[in-house]
C-alpha cells in the first residue's frame, strides 16, 4: 500500500508499479498479490474479554475475573481488582507472572494456583529475654515468610542488647510459615537463627540472601531478559535480582524523564518507550560487574502506541529510517510496534527501522493491540488501534465505517 499523497496515478507508484491506496478486508501473498480475507470462525463465546493471551497455558480476563481456557472449557482462576485495564503476562519455569497498573500475581502452571507474585513482608519482631545460653551483646534480628518454598524478603529489624551473663530470646510473633535471622552479637551479618520452642538458642552459618528484597509493585508493562524481571512503574524501570523473579530492591531502578509504557529486550540491550520517545539500554546488566560495564541509554527515536508491541521474523535486507536489517539479524524475531508515523522494528544491536513512514498514513491513537502469526508460510502482523484519535482522515474513516470502498 502507499496512501501518502504524490503518487504518479490513482493506484501507479514512482515505480509505475500498481500499488492500492487502500486495501479492506484483505490478505497479501509472498508476491505481493491482494486476496480476500477468508474471516474467522467462532471458537468460543466469552463476557466482556481482554487480555487474550497463550503460552504453556491460554488465560484471559473478563468481568474482573481471570480465566484459563483448555479445549472449549474456560475455568475461573481467581478474582482480579482495580479497573479493567489491559494485563500483561511473562512465563518462566512452569510459572505466568501478571500484572497490570493495579494488581499482580503469580499463577503456578503445574499446581493450577494463583498467588502472590512476591511473598508478602512481615511483621517487626516482639521479643523479650529469658533465660538461654547466647552471649551479651547487641543483636539485630528479623524475620522472614515462607510461602510454597518461596522466601520471601525480611521484615523491618529490631534490636535489643544486654549485660553480663547469657541469656535467650523468645520471639512472641513469629509465623507460622516463617524464619527469624538474627546477627552475631555486635555484628551485622544476619544469620538464620535456630529456635526451638519459640526462643533463639543460636545462630547457623547461613547468611539471609533476601535482605532487603520486596515484592514487586503492579506494573503498566513488563518482560523478563538477561535472568531478570524489567518492569514499568509510574517513570521507572525496576528490574529484579538475578534469576529471582520475585525478588526487588527499592534502588534497583533506572528513572525517565517520561513515563515509559513499553519495554522491549533484544540480544544486545532492551528499548523503552513512552507515548513520545523512544531510549535504547545498552547492554545486558543494570550494574557494572566483572564482565559489564553496566547498561547506558541513549534517545533514538519517537514514541510507542501502548499496546502494539510484538515480535516478528523480518526479511533479511529490510531497510527503513536509512537502517538495513542484516540477513543474520533477521533469523531472530526483533520487536515490532507502531508509531505516530507508522510501524518500526527494533534491531538487536539497538537501532529503529521505520517500515512504512515513507509510503503509508496512519491515523494514531492512544492504545492498540498487535499479533504476530504465520499463515500459508508467511509470517503477518496484524495491528489494531483504539482509544483517542488524534488527526484524523476523514477518507480513511468513512471507508471503515462503511466497509466497502467507494
Amino acid at each position: 500500500m502507499n496512501n501518502l499523497p504524490g503518487m504518479p496515478g490513482k493506484l501507479l507508484d514512482d515505480e509505475r508499479r500498481i500499488t492500492p491506496k487502500i486495501t479492506l478486508n484483505v490478505e497479501v501473498t509472498d508476491g505481493g498479490v491482494i486476496r480476500c480475507r477468508s474471516g474467522y470462525k467462532l471458537k468460543l463465546a466469552f463476557s466482556g474479554p481482554h487480555s487474550l493471551w497463550a503460552g504453556s497455558v491460554m488465560l484471559y480476563v473478563a468481568n474482573g475475573f481471570l480465566y484459563r481456557v483448555e479445549g472449549l472449557q474456560a475455568t475461573v482462576l481467581g478474582a482480579i481488582s482495580g479497573p479493567p485495564t489491559r494485563m500483561n503476562y511473562e512465563e518462566i519455569d512452569n510459572h505466568v507472572y501478571i500484572s497490570n497498573p493495579y494488581w499482580n500475581a503469580n499463577y503456578d502452571i503445574l499446581a493450577d494456583t494463583m498467588g502472590t507474585w512476591g511473598v508478602p513482608l512481615p511483621l517487626v519482631p516482639d521479643v523479650t529475654l529469658v533465660s538461654g545460653e547466647l552471649p551479651p551483646g547487641t543483636y539485630s534480628l528479623c524475620y522472614t515468610n515462607i510461602v510454597g518454598g518461596r522466601l520471601g524478603g525480611n521484615g523491618p529489624l529490631t534490636q535489643i542488647s544486654w549485660e553480663g551473663g547469657s541469656q535467650g530470646i523468645r520471639l512472641n510473633n513469629l509465623p507460622s510459615d516463617g524464619r527469624c535471622w538474627i546477627t552475631n552479637p555486635n555484628g551485622k551479618t544476619l544469620f538464620l537463627a535456630t529456635v526451638v520452642s519459640g526462643v533463639i538458642s543460636g545462630q547457623t552459618i547461613n547468611p539471609l540472601p533476601s535482605f532487603m528484597v520486596t515484592p514487586p509493585p503492579p506494573f503498566n508493562h513488563f518482560a523478563q531478559a538477561f535472568g531478570r524481571i524489567w518492569g514499568i512503574s509510574e517513570s521507572k524501570l525496576l528490574y529484579s535480582e538475578p534469576f529471582q523473579y520475585e525478588w526487588f530492591k527499592v534502588a534497583n531502578y533506572i528513572p525517565f524523564i517520561e513515563e515509559p509504557n513499553m519495554v522491549a529486550p533484544v540480544d544486545e540491550g532492551i528499548f523503552v518507550n513512552s507515548l513520545k520517545s523512544t531510549w535504547f539500554l545498552d547492554g545486558t546488566s543494570p550494574v557494572e560487574t566483572g564482565t559489564s560495564a553496566g547498561m547506558s541509554m541513549r534517545r533514538i527515536g519517537d514514541g510507542a502506541i501502548p499496546g502494539t508491541l510484538t515480535y516478528a521474523q523480518m526479511p533479511g535486507a529490510v531497510v527503513g529510517g536509512g537502517y538495513e536489517i542484516s540477513r543474520r539479524q533477521s533469523q531472530l524475531p526483533s520487536p515490532m510496534w507502531m508509531g505516530p508515523n507508522g510501524f518500526v522494528v527494533g534491531t538487536h544491536t539497538g537501532h529503529l527501522v521505520h517500515l512504512t513512514e515513507a509510503r503509508l498514513k496512519v491515523n494514531p491513537r492512544n492504545q492498540g493491540a498487535s499479533i504476530c502469526y504465520v499463515k500459508d508460510g508467511i509470517p503477518r502482523v496484524i495491528t489494531s488501534l483504539s482509544g483517542i484519535q488524534v488527526n484524523e482522515d476523514a477518507e480513511l474513516s468513512s471507508i471503515f465505517d462503511l466497509g466497502i470502498l467507494v
